[in-house]
């Protein structure tokens, strides 16, 4: 019997949002993505995540780990950037991997209508708050768009960062979620990070 593609989707979205809220430090590979075009973060200034975001590479303090098209033929959408040196970490996995004292974790979801990408938001919103020792929850408006925003700390022992805050929003059909995490030791301020990210995040109308 032939799986509901519908169904498949969810359940591989469930398992892209678990992973971001509950096993963040795990994605990492050993260097930050190869340059295989000379449209690039690096060298053109921006990168386009689905079919109406595009980030501008505003203060060059993040670097871009890894960009994909997860389930695109669905409108799912992942990219991840790093900031820091990176230390040799062993995950529960037993693989070791690259830990960077900063990563940022970006998740979009693109659907037919708002109700939808609500509905994805406020999904993203519930595993952050069971995954996460939440501290504060607010609304901040950056470059015009709304987010819902959540500072915590990372309390589970497979989780290698210390604490985290993250920013959650709809706008047109789009679902977004944008996860900031470091290492205990890293002294800079996550939401000034952060807001700067989301005041160069700018969405398109959908066609």
């Amino acid at each position: 019997m032939k799986a509901n593609k519908n169904n498949v989707f969810k359940y591989l979205l469930c398992i892209l949002c678990i992973a971001i809220f509950s096993l963040a430090g795990y994605f990492f590979i050993s260097s930050p993505m190869e340059q295989t075009s000379g449209d690039t973060w690096a060298n053109s200034g921006y990168l386009k995540v689905g079919k109406n975001l595009t980030i501008k590479n505003a203060d060059n303090t993040l670097t871009l780990l890894e960009s994909k098209d997860v389930l695109s033929a669905n409108g799912l959408y992942y990219a991840t950037w790093i900031m820091g040196e990176s230390t040799p970490y062993v995950n529960s996995e037993g693989i070791t991997v690259d830990l960077y004292d900063v990563q940022l974790y970006l998740i979009l979801s693109e659907h037919k209508n708002a109700a939808e990408a609500g509905n994805d938001m406020t999904k993203w919103m519930d595993l952050g708050r069971n995954n996460y020792e939440v501290l504060t929850e607010e609304e901040i408006i950056c470059n015009g768009q709304p987010y819902a925003l959540i500072t915590y700390n990372c309390v589970s022992e497979d989780n290698p960062y210390a604490r985290g805050i993250s920013s959650f929003g709809v706008c047109n059909n789009d679902a977004i979620c944008i996860e900031l995490t470091c290492r205990e030791n890293f002294e800079e301020d996550l939401k000034s990070i952060l807001t700067v990210f989301l005041d160069n995040c700018s969405y398109e109308e959908p066609h």
